[in-house]
């Protein structure tokens, strides 16, 4: 992992609190320290802002776990490897130097890589709001509009709840008192979840570029609150009574029901199905025939994709209207807008039972399906209706840019009764 040469020396991670006591509450989360001893006896520690427990922590590793509940995990050992390498490099060179390695050398150093000791030039330190503007701006064009609007609605709700917060001011009293404040502002449950989500977004940024040094965020009680509510998928069938419609008097109608067609079709997110062009179409030969696909790169994941042009799509492409390509990109609101009164005159009316948490209580209410269809059921309803037609899980993730099969179960729409019948379908059983 390093590319220098390691100086005499141990380089370990562990915890400020004592492994006896931590294996008796094993989900105590402790400050994750560096220990480095050299020398004769000469001991150098050094607090890395990180909370772990004993369950999430890998022994021999030295390290996180890799665990589906531990989002920031990943990041956190990254961070780990960075100290690790930047401190073997200065003792290295310090060596190389015939300089004798002092504590007051390390931390001087891990404090400059860290952030923790500011350049002299830097009169004022930024405060969190001022980050926050700075890092929109460097995001515009680099992340989907919709993402972007999200993180500014967070910045306004954070100004509205503490126009003169800090980032010394974000502790778990802050998180209690503003997740409070988002469920007396009548916010679902995830939608606090998504900013909670954001915040740590921009912290995470923050202390990345050296402006934070507070690393509470981290902690796994400053969590992104999450609920599965109930979210729709349209059926083979619902897609053909959507797809036959005559809307020919209404062009704007007509050019959204398209582009969500090619959603329900191709299995990607609205940000990479809305705007597709001539460009993106390609032919690749199997059998010596030749067979057109949508050759995509993902937005969100930067993955490229290739996505089967199906008859479905070909009908769509061979409209006058579009000339051979795609249709063109329609604002996403618009579409929202459209789908809805199409799923309506399409007769998609049955009533859905919502549950959801709003204000802190929890809620009950129906609703017609024909609402609650957006650009996001698309690729819900590309998942799922692969899933019953028996294509196997691995393929569709392949084609949707979910990374693990947990993932994808949570997010496609099968009952149980549904996923029995599926899998007894494909012989596995005789019956």
């Amino acid at each position: 992992m390093q590319a220098v040469q390691r100086s005499k020396g141990t380089i370990r991670f562990t915890f400020k609190e004592s492994m006896a006591n931590l294996k008796k509450e094993p989900k105590k989360e402790s400050l994750i320290m560096l220990h480095f001893n050299y020398g004769r006896g000469q001991r150098f520690k050094y607090s890395t802002g990180y909370y772990s427990c004993f369950l999430d922590w890998d022994l021999k590793k030295q390290r996180i776990r890799n665990k589906a509940h531990i989002l920031n995990g990943g990041y956190v050992n990254d961070y780990l490897n960075m100290l690790e390498t930047e401190l073997y490099k200065e003792i290295s060179t310090l060596d190389a130097n015939g300089i004798p390695v002092t504590n007051k050398h390390l931390k001087q150093k891990l404090d400059q890589v860290t952030g923790k000791s500011q350049p002299k030039d830097i009169d004022e330190p930024i405060g969190l709001y001022k980050y926050m503007d700075k890092f929109l701006d460097h995001k515009k064009g680099k992340i989907a509009d919709v993402t972007l609007r999200s993180y500014k609605q967070t910045k306004k709700l954070l100004e509205r709840f503490n126009p003169n917060l800090d980032f010394d001011g974000i502790d778990l009293k802050f998180y209690d008192d503003f997740v409070l404040f988002l469920e007396e502002d009548d916010k679902s449950l995830n939608t606090i979840g998504k900013h909670i989500k954001n915040l740590k977004v921009f912290l995470r940024g923050a202390t990345q570029d050296g402006v934070n040094k507070n690393m509470v965020f981290t902690r796994s009680d400053f969590k992104a609150p999450k609920e599965q509510t109930t979210a729709i998928y349209l059926s083979l069938e619902e897609l053909g009574k959507i797809e036959n419609l005559d809307l020919k008097d209404s062009s704007k109608k007509e050019l959204a029901r398209d582009i969500f067609i090619i959603g329900c079709h191709t299995g990607q997110r609205v940000s990479d199905y809305n705007g597709l062009t001539k460009n993106n179409i390609v032919e690749l030969e199997r059998n010596s025939k030749k067979v057109k696909f949508f050759k995509i790169k993902q937005k969100k994941t930067g993955k490229e994709v290739y996505c089967p042009i199906t008859k479905s799509i070909k009908n769509i492409l061979k409209k006058p209207r579009y000339g051979g390509a795609p249709p063109p990109k329609m604002n996403e609101q618009e579409i929202n807008e459209e789908i809805k009164k199409i799923g309506h005159k399409a007769g998609i009316k049955e009533k859905i039972v919502l549950e959801y948490t709003r204000g802190g209580k929890k809620e009950i209410e129906t609703e017609f399906k024909y609402n609650l269809i957006g650009t996001h059921t698309a690729r819900r309803s590309f998942c799922t209706n692969m899933y019953l037609k028996g294509m196997p899980v691995f393929d569709i993730m392949h084609f949707s840019g979910h990374t693990t099969e947990k993932e994808f179960y949570k997010y496609i729409r099968v009952e149980k009764e549904e996923r029995t019948l599926n899998i007894v379908s494909n012989g596995f059983f005789e019956i």
